[in-house]
């Protein structure tokens, strides 16, 4: 997935269960000066929900690398 990809889901405003992961996976920290407020505020809603839903394991949600989430989340501050 690239950056472009990443930006146009993120804008959407709709971020299928099946994309989570792979924007994750492949944004970087570098990439996060390239996003526009409304991406910035998707990426950080995204992040964090799914951090927070890793907690409960009744949830269903996983994080194929929750360490590079807590990374973008730190660097989202």
């Amino acid at each position: 997935m690239n950056l472009n990809t990443i930006k146009n889901i993120l804008s959407s405003g709709q971020i299928a269960s099946d994309k989570v992961n792979p924007i994750i996976n492949t944004i970087t920290v570098e990439d996060l000066d390239s996003l526009n407020e409304i991406e910035k505020e998707a990426l950080t809603e995204l992040v964090n929900k799914m951090l927070s839903l890793i907690q409960d394991s009744a949830s269903g949600a996983y994080l194929e690398d929750p360490e590079k989430a807590e990374l973008l989340a730190q660097a989202m501050l």
